[in-house]
């Protein structure tokens, strides 16, 4: 769909270097940043479960581990130490 947008200059410049700097079109950043603003928003905790999940999976690939999870406080003490 075609339509005219005011926006603001500076806001409009920063667009346009990220779309430079990135190599696609202004249209593609633009069409990002209003999927990302619509977008089902995770609430803070959930974002942080996600990150501590993908984080918890790479901690144990690069161990080349069982998969662990997330541990209590006082399950750390009982873990033996990678050398």
């Amino acid at each position: 769909m075609r339509t005219t947008l005011d926006i603001p200059d500076e806001v409009f410049k920063k667009a346009k270097l990220q779309a430079v700097h990135e190599g696609v079109s202004l249209k593609e950043i633009i069409t990002r940043a209003l999927q990302r603003e619509f977008a089902p928003n995770l609430d803070e905790a959930a974002q942080r479960k996600a990150r501590a999940r993908r984080l918890f999976s790479k901690l144990d690939k690069a161990r080349n581990q069982q998969p662990i999870g997330p541990l209590k406080r006082e399950e750390l003490n009982d873990r033996p130490l990678l050398r």
